[in-house]
């Protein structure tokens, strides 16, 4: 009985270091993004939240958030703090994040955008792995690149 305790304790403690290791291989993590500038009518729907509330400069953002401009409206939403990858939210749009994460084991950085209405114009950092991925979908295509300005457009 007692070295089945002790079999049954080393079992669970090389367990939980098993666990552990999984979670810091796969270290994935959101990247830290946030409205940059907004001009006009902006306005935002935090994941989990049914209404849409004004934006204001410097306020991060999270997975599912949906931001929509009005009439004659911006917004700029940076996906690092050096700025180097934006997206620039152009009037009448709707757009929600569904994908922003890097893995800080292997680099990897994953990007999906749903353009819903609207049009966007990008400036993507030159992407550093070939798994990483930069997204943009509308209601008809999938656009990628792997770093490079462009605008797209849903038109209906």
């Amino acid at each position: 009985m007692k070295n089945l305790r002790k079999t049954l304790a080393v079992s669970l403690a090389l367990l939980a270091v098993l666990i552990f290791t999984a979670a810091v291989i796969t270290a994935e993590t959101n990247k830290e993004m946030f409205i940059s500038e907004s001009y006009g009518s902006v306005m935002i729907k935090k994941s989990g939240t049914s209404e849409f509330v004004p934006v204001k400069k410097d306020m991060q953002l999270a997975i599912n958030d949906a931001i929509k401009t009005g009439k004659n409206s911006y917004c700029e939403i940076a996906f690092d703090k050096e700025m180097e990858t934006m997206v620039s939210i152009k009037e009448n749009s709707l757009l929600v994040i569904n994908k922003a994460s890097i893995d800080s084991m292997s680099n990897k950085e994953e990007t999906l955008l749903d353009l819903q209405s609207g049009s966007v114009m990008t400036k993507v950092k030159k992407l550093t792995t070939e798994a990483s991925q930069f997204k943009i979908k509308t209601p008809t295509s999938i656009v990628g690149v792997r770093g490079t300005n462009f605008e797209i457009k849903v038109v209906e």
